[in-house]
């Protein structure tokens, strides 16, 4: 049996609770007693001004503190470095404040939720049940993680950042997508779970975990919607580089990035125009792609050659998880600003100067108000010698 302070038990750890966590977005989508709570509260005069946050909040904060009470479990010395991007204080439609958190029993979890979502017995019972699920790993996960991650790690050096249910506004849709080039640009499917672990001293990402769980769809005997989730890791730290992308063998991390001259680049459909009409006008193609950690998982199935955000409207918790995995294939996600200032400033620029660029998850990088945003951008990439050639391009 693995060690508790190795790798292979970390990420089982990480991987266990990122699939509980896909099962509750999923009962929350799809569950009617819970879906109406993520409905109940909407903008302007149907929004019920004696909440301080609405239920699709309390969705987020939820997995988020699934997160944050199974890993302390297993690694008290995670208390205080689990981050996020959502309080877990509610105010209940009796004024009430409640503090979210996860209890030790699935009884308690339950009285404690009934007390969160008004009395709603159903709904609070649906969703102890899951947080006190369980969650058992594939046989072919398991091997690889034994295969692969026979290694400890400085757990006591590391923290964590959870994005809960990334691409929000797609998850509420519904809508199965629109694919453009081969690539899914919209749609349910974009919405991910993101748990990412980096150092504390340094700030470098060192594993990742994100869960699509709504990665492919099928029917049940009663035609109902059925969907089932994907789950892929990696760490990188020091000489230890490894992931498991699933089972596609065009994701074998071992394969040469091959991609022709004429780069396809993920951006967000809020990219500027002047971004957009430099990269147009040097050949590349352009795909606008929702949702953060789904831009990023496009760099990972190489669908993409890069993912370019030339401003400020990502986050720490956006990008954590996915930028682990990157390192783990041989890329890295870097400052947008930072790297086309290395252009201006060096004539030949080589990896070492790059990875000065690196976005780095322990401290507020921004000037700008926006405390954990990463606010000169984001340039994704798995290949460093195609990243050279694309600064050229902006």
């Amino acid at each position: 049996m693995a060690s508790k302070r190795t790798a292979e038990h970390f990420v089982k750890v990480l991987l266990q609770v990122c699939e509980k966590s896909a099962m509750i977005a999923r009962a929350w989508r799809f569950q009617e007693e819970l879906f109406e709570l993520l409905v109940e509260e909407k903008t302007g005069k149907e929004k019920n001004k004696r909440f301080t946050r609405d239920f699709k909040t309390l969705a987020d904060v939820l997995v988020q503190e699934v997160v944050k009470h199974d890993v302390i479990r297993e690694y008290p010395e995670f208390k205080g470095f689990i981050f996020g991007e959502e309080s877990n204080k509610f105010t209940n439609n009796n004024g009430q404040e409640i503090v979210m958190e996860v209890q030790e029993d699935i009884a308690a979890t339950f009285r404690h939720l009934v007390s969160v979502i008004d009395g709603n017995e159903k709904a609070a019972q649906l969703l102890a049940d899951i947080i006190h699920t369980e969650i058992s790993l594939e046989t072919n996960e398991a091997r690889v993680l034994r295969d692969k991650l026979d290694f400890e790690l400085p757990l006591d050096e590391l923290a964590i950042w959870i994005d809960p249910i990334d691409c929000t506004a797609q998850y509420m849709s519904n809508s199965p997508g629109k694919m453009v080039n081969g690539i899914l640009v919209s749609g349910i499917t974009c919405a991910t779970v993101l748990i990412g672990v980096f150092h504390r001293g340094t700030g470098v990402p060192v594993a990742g975990v994100i869960n699509q769980p709504f990665f492919s769809e099928a029917k049940d005997k009663q035609k109902n919607q059925q969907w089932r989730g994907r789950r892929i890791w990696g760490v990188a730290y020091n000489e230890h580089c490894y992931s498991f992308l699933g089972n596609n063998p065009k994701l074998n991390q071992n394969d040469e990035f091959v991609s022709d001259r004429n780069f396809k680049i993920a951006v967000s459909s809020s990219e500027s125009e002047e971004i957009k009409d430099k990269l147009l006008s040097s050949g590349v193609e352009i795909v606008s792609v929702s949702g953060v950690g789904h831009k990023l998982l496009q760099v990972i199935d190489k669908n993409v050659d890069f993912y370019i955000l030339s401003h400020a409207s990502s986050y720490k918790w956006d990008t954590c998880a996915a930028h682990a995995i990157i390192c783990s294939l041989g890329g890295d996600v870097i400052s947008f600003d930072e790297a086309l200032a290395l252009k201006s400033n060096m004539k030949d620029i080589d990896k070492i100067g790059l990875l000065k660029c690196r976005l780095k998850y322990y401290t507020p990088d921004d000037k700008k108000g926006e405390k954990w945003s990463n606010t000169s951008g984001v340039i994704a990439f798995l290949s460093f010698s195609k990243v050279f050639e694309l600064l050229q391009y902006l």
